[in-house]
């Protein structure tokens, strides 16, 4: 007898929303999406060799805090980690990435991409 008046309560429930719209969310200019943001022609980036599914190493560096994005290069998605300021921090974090890559044991190598000129 629980069971089904348990099963009588969640149906009841279930259509008390049935006749109604969701309403429409108001979204500004300020509550946009932004773009992903693209590489600064005067900074160094970090790009990511991949070895393993494009989803899973974003994941890997997205949750180890890394600042990465993803482009289209040559119709190809490619992971890129930066801006950076400088080669020096550039090599620097490229080294703190390789050790923390090779402690996950990821298989993705690293590469320093100068700025465009």
């Amino acid at each position: 007898m629980r069971k089904m008046a348990m099963m009588v309560a969640v149906l009841m429930l279930a259509g008390c929303d049935a006749g109604k719209q969701a309403p429409t969310p108001k979204v500004s200019a300020a509550d946009s999406v932004a773009e992903a943001p693209t590489p600064a022609s005067d900074q160094w980036t970090i790009r990511v060799h991949l070895k393993e599914a494009l989803s899973d190493m974003s994941y890997w560096l997205v949750e180890h805090h890394y600042p990465m994005y993803v482009v289209k290069v040559d119709g190809k998605e490619v992971v890129m980690i930066g801006p950076f300021d400088s080669k020096d921090a550039a090599e620097k974090s490229k080294t703190d990435i390789d050790a923390a890559l090779v402690k996950g044991h990821r298989l993705s190598q690293l590469e320093v991409i100068p700025p465009k000129p």
